[in-house]
């Protein structure tokens, strides 16, 4: 990684801050990643995908994603 870019601009109220930059390698990835290496235990593997599978198709949403009326 290289080292990292900042940018100037206006906050709120005015007065200029050093915001950080882009801080992304350029390119594409060479090869796939594989969740499951991430992942130590079955234990951990089923966790991640029960809050996947959660996100997706549960009814119990939280913060932002929560509506009023379902679509």
């Amino acid at each position: 990684m290289s080292e990292y870019t900042y940018e100037e601009k206006e906050n709120f109220e005015g007065t200029k801050v050093k915001v950080l930059g882009p801080t992304y390698d350029e390119g594409k990835p060479v090869e796939k990643d594989d969740w499951q290496a991430k992942l130590g235990s079955r234990g951990d593997m089923l966790g991640y995908l029960r809050t996947a599978l959660r996100y997706w198709y549960s009814k119990e949403w939280y913060g932002s994603e929560k509506r009023k009326q379902e679509a």
